[in-house]
């Protein structure tokens, strides 16, 4: 790791739980939320502008879903959003249990939505999922989960993270979007517990680590190869962008006293 690879501050959201960042390369904009203000943000990097959405609730994840729209998983459901025009349509809502919400999502390689739920305003163990949906019908993916989070995809497998676990699950996923367990390929040592992920072309997997101030490296061999310091304790996801790394952040229980930049979105060099 280079010494001078220091994140720097893109955007300061004021948020308790920034989270989910992806990036789309046709518009050079990187889509993440804020948790519980509800509130989705487009920001462009280079022109430095950002670009404000109000939620359906407490919003757990949003993808691009083409250059004129998003999909966000919001409290009150699924939601395809009209970033020119800001027209909302109601998609679908996999979710009974008023306790339970969306967290994190992706899209998986043949167009199949992901979709990992927690608790709302609860920790509900071992009651939650990650579904799979295709545009017509959904499917349980990972049943008996507690935080559903990072997912990822590399090859002809599928990683995901149930925080509690602290560790990465590897998972055959098959031409039809079934998903089988293997093995875990990540245990998480020291402070802290795995959130968002994301993995870039060679299969490296870059972790985010909530409560641990950091962004740890692994290769498909589960081996640790890099770490990157975050100016933020509780380091929620990341996003790969070319050769940079997208990082969101949530403040700490004491707000913003001792880390004036968590709740911020950050900016580093892949490494």
């Amino acid at each position: 790791m280079a010494a001078d690879n220091f994140p720097k501050l893109v955007f300061y959201a004021q948020s308790t739980l920034l989270e989910g960042p992806s990036f789309s390369k046709d518009l050079n904009l990187i889509l993440c939320v804020s948790i519980e203000q509800e509130r989705l943000f487009l920001i462009n990097p280079d022109e430095q502008t950002v670009k404000t959405f109000k939620t359906r609730g407490q919003v757990g994840f949003a993808v691009f879903g083409g250059n004129d729209h998003i999909i966000y998983a919001a409290y009150e459901g699924v939601f395809r959003l009209n970033i020119s025009t800001g027209k909302e349509t109601f998609l679908y809502h996999l979710i009974s249990d008023p306790q339970i919400r969306y967290n994190d999502g992706k899209w998986d390689p043949k167009g199949r939505l992901l979709l990992g739920t927690t608790g709302y305003k609860c920790f509900k163990e071992k009651q939650n999922a990650l579904y799979s949906h295709d545009g017509h019908t959904a499917k349980v993916l990972v049943s008996g989960t507690s935080i559903s989070n990072g997912i990822g995809f590399y090859k002809n497998y599928m990683f995901f993270i149930d925080t509690p676990t602290r560790k990465v699950g590897r998972y055959l996923y098959d031409e039809n979007g079934n998903a089988t367990f293997d093995k875990y390929i990540v245990s998480i040592e020291g402070a802290g517990v795995p959130d968002g992920m994301d993995i870039d072309d060679q299969g490296n997997l870059y972790v985010a680590i909530w409560g641990g101030s950091r962004i740890e490296k692994y290769n498909q061999e589960g081996q640790k190869v890099g770490e990157l310091a975050i100016p933020a304790l509780n380091v929620t996801s990341v996003c790969i962008a070319g050769d940079k790394l997208y990082i969101t952040t949530a403040m700490h229980d004491d707000g913003t006293a001792s880390e004036p930049m968590a709740g911020g979105l950050f900016v580093a060099d892949k490494f």
